[in-house]
C-alpha cells in the first residue's frame, strides 16, 4: 500500500472514531436530559436547601419539615421570656404549588448549566395555624394577668432637697391586649422566631418623659419661683415648708406658665402660718397633769406654753420666699415652754393644789419643799385662778396694796418678806398674820387671790425659785363660787 493509500485510511479511521465519540456523547447528553425531566438539576437551590437530583415532592417534604420546625420566642419586660412551639398552634405547612412549576419550567436538555453555578431561587411558604389556640397561649401568659399590669406614669417635676427636680417616667408594664395580639399573629404569619414586645411598641406609654419641652419649662420657671424650703423644728417634731407646697399657690395659664400673686401669698401664708399655731400653741390649753395625791387631772389657763407670734412668722416666711432660702428654724414665738418631757413642764416646778391646799416644789423630781397653804377666797373677784404660769419677778421687804377705794386709800396693806408674783397681782408670799394654814379657810376666809404660806416655806421657795420654774395652780375636781 502506497503511502497516499495510507493517510486515505487514517483520516477514515479518524472519521469513524469521531463519530463514534459523538454518537456516544450525544447518547449520555440524552440520557442526562432524560434524568433531570423530574428532578432539579445540580446547583438548584430552593428556600436554601439543596435541591440537587430531588423531585419536586422531596423538595416539597423538606421545606416541610424546615417550615413545620417552627417555634418563637416572646420577650417582655422585667425579663419575662416566653416561648410558644409551632405544634401547639397546629403550625402547618402549605404548598403553594410553585416547587412544582419550577420543575415544569425547568427544561431537561439544558441539565449541564447546572454544572456552571448555583441556581438559587426563593418562594413562597404558605402556613396555617389555629389563631385561637395562639390567642389562648397569649392569655395564659403571666404578662398579661391583670395584676401583673402597671400603669405608666409620666415624669413631673418635684421639689427635692433644695430645687425643683424632674422625676423620671415610670413605663410600668401594661399591654396593649389587642395590638399585641396583631403584632404576634403577623410575626407568626412571617416566620419570625423572636419577638419583643418593646420594639413591637405594644405597651402603653407615659404622656410626659424627662426630654419633654413641657416638664423642663415647668422645672425651669418652678426653680425661678418657687425654690424655698422651710423645715420648722416644732416641740412635737418637724414641719417642713417648701417648693412643693409654694407651688400649689402659683397660677398657672393655658399654656403652662407659672406667676406669683403677692396678695394671695400673703393670705396663703397667713393661713399656712396660722396652721402651725394651731398644731403648736398650748398657752392657756388644757395639758394633762398628775397630782402629787396621785390624780389624774387636766389644768387650763395661765401664760406658761407654746405660742406662735403669727405676725411675726408671717413676715419672716415671706422673707424666705423671697430670698429662696434653704433653712432650719424655729417659728417666731411669743410665748415658750422649757421642757418637753412632763408634758412640758419638766421635773422642776411648783404644784399649788388648790383643792387640797397644799404646795409642792419639785426639784429634779425630788419635793424639795412642802407646806399647807391659804388660796384665795373662793369668789369671782378673789378666787385663785388655776393655770401654768412663769415667775414674773421676785423681790423681798414689800407692802402689798389692795385697789384704791374713794377715799383715795388702799383697800388693804400687807407688809412681805418674800414676793414672787406670777398672774399680775397674783404671787407667793409669806402671811405671818395668818395663824394657820390649809384646810378649808380659802373657801370663805381665804385670801385676795394670792397664795399665802408660812414664813419658813415662803423664805426657802425663794431662795429657790427662778424664772424657768413653771408654778402650777391645779383644782382637782373643778370649782364652785358662792359669790
Amino acid at each position: 500500500m502506497g503511502e497516499k493509500s495510507k493517510k486515505n485510511l487514517a483520516v477514515r479511521l479518524g472519521i469513524a472514531a469521531g463519530c463514534v465519540i459523538l454518537a456516544v456523547a450525544a447518547g449520555y447528553y440524552g440520557w442526562k436530559a432524560y434524568h433531570y425531566k423530574d428532578i432539579f438539576f445540580h446547583g438548584t437551590v430552593i428556600n436554601g436547601i439543596a435541591c440537587e437530583e430531588l423531585t419536586a415532592e422531596q423538595v416539597e417534604e423538606l421545606i416541610r419539615e424546615q417550615v413545620e420546625d417552627y417555634g418563637i420566642t416572646l420577650e417582655f419586660r422585667n425579663g419575662e421570656i416566653n416561648e410558644i412551639d409551632g405544634s401547639e398552634i397546629d403550625y402547618q405547612y402549605v404548598s403553594s404549588g410553585e416547587v412544582k412549576e419550577l420543575m415544569q419550567k425547568q427544561n431537561p436538555l439544558l441539565w449541564i448549566s447546572g454544572y456552571f453555578g448555583e441556581h438559587s431561587v426563593t418562594i413562597d411558604e404558605n402556613i396555617t395555624f389555629d389563631e385561637e389556640k395562639l390567642y389562648d397561649k397569649l392569655e395564659d401568659m403571666a404578662c398579661m394577668q391583670e395584676e401583673a399590669q402597671v400603669d405608666p406614669e409620666d415624669a413631673y417635676v418635684k421639689f427635692k432637697t433644695d430645687q425643683f427636680i424632674i422625676v423620671d417616667e415610670v413605663y410600668g408594664s401594661r399591654l396593649k391586649a389587642d395590638e399585641l395580639k396583631e403584632a404576634v399573629i403577623q410575626a407568626v404569619e412571617t416566620g419570625t422566631a423572636h419577638f419583643s414586645a418593646e420594639e413591637a411598641g405594644v405597651y402603653v406609654m407615659p404622656e410626659y418623659t424627662k426630654d419633654n419641652e413641657k416638664i423642663k419649662k415647668e422645672q425651669e420657671q418652678l426653680n425661678e419661683l418657687a425654690r424655698v424650703s422651710v423645715t420648722y423644728k416644732l416641740p412635737n417634731g418637724k414641719k417642713v415648708f417648701n417648693g412643693n407646697k409654694l407651688r400649689k399657690w402659683l397660677d398657672v395659664d393655658e399654656e403652662g406658665n407659672y406667676t406669683l400673686d403677692q396678695e394671695k401669698l400673703k393670705s396663703k401664708v397667713t393661713d399656712y402660718v396660722k396652721s402651725i399655731a394651731e398644731e403648736v400653741d398650748t398657752l392657756g390649753k388644757a395639758r394633762p397633769f398628775h397630782t402629787t395625791s396621785g390624780r389624774d387631772v387636766t389644768v387650763k389657763g395661765g401664760n406658761y406654753g407654746w405660742k406662735v407670734s403669727q405676725e411675726k412668722e408671717v413676715a419672716a416666711l415671706l422673707e424666705n420666699i423671697k430670698n429662696h432660702d434653704i433653712v432650719k428654724r424655729k417659728p417666731k414665738y411669743s410665748s415658750k415652754e422649757l421642757y418637753t418631757e412632763n408634758n412640758g413642764l419638766g421635773n422642776t416646778y411648783i404644784e399649788v393644789n388648790l383643792t387640797e391646799q397644799y404646795l409642792y416644789y419639785y426639784v429634779e423630781g425630788q419635793i424639795e419643799v412642802e407646806a399647807p397653804i391659804v388660796s384665795g377666797t373662793m369668789t369671782s373677784e378673789r378666787f385663785t385662778p388655776p393655770g401654768v404660769y412663769f415667775l414674773t419677778y421676785k423681790q423681798t421687804d414689800r407692802i402689798l396694796r389692795g385697789p384704791t377705794g374713794e377715799d383715795g386709800n388702799p383697800s388693804y396693806e400687807a407688809h412681805v418678806d418674800y414676793w414672787m408674783p406670777f398672774n399680775g397681782g397674783i404671787g407667793l408670799h409669806d402671811a405671818s398674820w395668818r395663824g394657820s394654814f390649809g384646810g378649808k379657810t380659802y373657801v370663805y376666809s381665804g385670801s385676795h387671790g394670792c397664795i399665802n404660806l408660812p414664813v419658813s416655806a415662803a423664805r426657802r421657795i425663794y431662795n429657790l425659785i427662778d424664772k424657768e420654774t413653771p408654778i402650777v395652780c391645779v383644782y382637782n375636781d373643778g370649782y364652785s363660787l358662792h359669790g
